[in-house]
């Protein structure tokens, strides 16, 4: 009986350990492209829309009415995580993207920030004022050369039912 019970403990104990490791790899291999940006007409819908196509995640900047910088953790719409400030860097260690776009660049992305996750991983910052370049670039390095037309596309509709130019 004894050793039954210890053959069972033994054997829960290796599944207990299966799943979590199960489940920090499929935490730690979901990203090949993290994006971080700021809550900006040109910028939200640029990472949206790359969004929507590649199911890659965001990490969202915004400023709350107290003008107290916020962080949102997107993964996959309609799913929104809020983070703490100081939790910044171990979110991007969890999410282990192979490389990171910083979309609208340290207009849209405070600085230090960009600077406290250089180190750890490959950053590539879209700045350009021709938003249209942006989502060009950005739709090469994803693989979706349709995403500029479909940006251009989504930004006059917007623009059409009275939402500012931004």
């Amino acid at each position: 009986m004894k050793k039954l019970t210890m053959l069972l403990c033994l054997a829960l104990t290796l599944s207990t350990f299966t799943a979590c490791s199960a489940f920090r790899r499929e935490g730690r291999t979901r990203a090949h492209t993290l994006m971080i940006t700021g809550n900006y007409m040109n910028s939200r819908l640029l990472c949206d829309l790359a969004q929507y196509r590649t199911k890659q995640p965001i990490l969202l900047f915004s400023m709350d009415a107290a003008r107290n910088q916020q962080i949102f953790y997107l993964p996959t719409p309609p799913k929104v995580e809020p983070i703490r400030n100081e939790e910044f860097v171990d979110m991007v260690s969890f999410i282990n993207p192979k490389r990171i776009v910083v979309v609208g660049g340290s207009d849209y992305v405070p600085q230090e920030y960009i600077d406290r996750i250089s180190a750890k991983f490959p950053v590539m910052i879209y700045n350009s004022e021709d938003w249209e370049h942006n989502a060009r670039m950005l739709g090469d390095l994803l693989n979706q050369r349709s995403l500029r037309k479909e940006f251009v596309d989504s930004k006059a509709r917007l623009v059409e039912s009275g939402v500012s130019k931004q």
